[in-house]
Order: C-alpha cells, then sequence, then structure tokens
C-alpha cells in the first residue's frame, strides 16, 4: 500500500501533456497534387519526426500561405523558390534543395499552333505561385489571364477550352484532351524548404538530418516512390543556398 501510496503522489506531481507541447509542433500549408509537394511533404514528415517534432499540414490557400507564413501564424513554407524571401524577409531557407520547379507552358494547338508564351491569348495559372506570377507580370496587358486556387482548377479551365494555354510550376500535365498540346520548360529553378525567422533555432538541424536522409537512400526512395527527379546539383556542407542554376 506504501508503494501505490508513492506512485499515485509521484503522478500527481509530474506534469501531463494531453497534447504534444506547442514548440514540437509545427503546422505547414498542405501539399498541392503535384508529386514533387506531396514528394517534400513525406520527406520532411520523416525529417521533422526524427527530431521530435511534429509536423502538420493543413488547407491553405497558396496565394495566402506566403503572407501567414511572414506573419508567423504559420510555421514556415513547405517548398519555394528562393526568390520569395525577397519579398517575405521573415522566412529563411534551410539549405538543401528539396527538388527542381521547372515552370511548364502547355498550349493548345489548334487555337495557337506553334506559339510561345508571349503570344498565347489567354492563360490560366494557380495564384501564389510566385515564379508563374513574375512571368506573366512581362506579358502585355491586352493578355487574358486567370488566376485559380488549385492546380485542378487550371487544368480543368484548360482542357475545357476556356483558356488556350496554362501555366504550372512543378507539375507535369498528363491528361487526355480533344485537341493537340505542347509542352515548354520555361524555367528551371531549386526548391528549399523554409521556416519563419522564430523557429531559425531549428534549421542547422533539419539540415542535418535532411543530409542523413539522402545518405540512407530515404530521399531517394521517395522521389522513385513520387516519380520526381533528383535535383540538378545539391548544395555542398556549409554552402549558401542558391537562387538559379
Amino acid at each position: 500500500m506504501r508503494i501505490l501510496g508513492l506512485l499515485l503522489a509521484l503522478s500527481v506531481m509530474l506534469p501531463v501533456y494531453a497534447t504534444a507541447p506547442a514548440e514540437s509542433v509545427l503546422e505547414f500549408r498542405q501539399a498541392l497534387g503535384s508529386p514533387a509537394s506531396r514528394y517534400s511533404q513525406s520527406l520532411l514528415t520523416e525529417a521533422y519526426q526524427r527530431l521530435g517534432v511534429e509536423a502538420r499540414f493543413i488547407e491553405v490557400p497558396l496565394g495566402r500561405s506566403l503572407i501567414e507564413s511572414d506573419k508567423g501564424n504559420l510555421a514556415g513554407e513547405l517548398a519555394r523558390v528562393l526568390h520569395i524571401n525577397q519579398q517575405y524577409k521573415n522566412l529563411w531557407p534551410v539549405p538543401y534543395v528539396l527538388f527542381d520547379t521547372h515552370v511548364y507552358l502547355y498550349v493548345n494547338q489548334q487555337r495557337c499552333a506553334g506559339c510561345q508564351l508571349s503570344q498565347v491569348q489567354s492563360l490560366a495559372y494557380v495564384r501564389g505561385t510566385l515564379i508563374v506570377e513574375e512571368l506573366l507580370r512581362k506579358l502585355p496587358a491586352s493578355r487574358q489571364v486567370i488566376g485559380s486556387g488549385s492546380l485542378d482548377a487550371a487544368k480543368q479551365m484548360f482542357l475545357t477550352g476556356k483558356v488556350d494555354g496554362v501555366l504550372f510550376p512543378a507539375y507535369k500535365l498528363n491528361a487526355t484532351s480533344t485537341f493537340p498540346i505542347s509542352e515548354q520548360i520555361l524555367q528551371s529553378l531549386p526548391d528549399y524548404h523554409f521556416l519563419h525567422r522564430q523557429h531559425q533555432e531549428l534549421i542547422p538541424r533539419l539540415t542535418q538530418m535532411l543530409f542523413q536522409l539522402e545518405r540512407e537512400g530515404f530521399a531517394e526512395r521517395l522521389r522513385l516512390k513520387y516519380g520526381v527527379p533528383a535535383p540538378r546539383r545539391q548544395l555542398s556542407r556549409n554552402e549558401k543556398p542558391f537562387a538559379e542554376y
């Protein structure tokens, strides 16, 4: 009885957590439907888990997530090109290349045979993809440009003939259509994971863990699972992230 009483007394003294401590849970935007984003989510989930951190992924519009991440309402960005921290100063890149973002242009050849981006009269894209928005800003004001909230919505606008072309970052269109489609790669840039500066102490440990997963072959197995090629060039030890190849 004395032992039971002692155990009960100790149980009262010890703290009990109904959920994980706040510092061990980080929230990010849920991956889009592209293989590259789903690969990144799986890789980062494993890396954070090994560090004792639970990575939670929630539905946030792509165009809104950068604002919420920069404010600190989200822990950071799942995968973005380095250019974002020119505008969003609170987001710090993790120096490990997740994948290469190819910006694809798909054009309806019945309406615009052999056309380049500057010649396509109407285009769809996913709002919040900054690399695409930079390209679109260079087009004449007369072009009809429609931003959608998701990959599927942009794809459907193109496949149903509502627009002549569509721009996708890190997403290769693989769908049947009633018209011939041309594919062009307009740009190729490295993508990184970003953390809000309030979590900057995690960056060295997370970087080390990502490179460990690379050495173990875990990252390569995930790339094969999702059909994502290895980046053209990976960073070396202590090398700063680069924006372009």
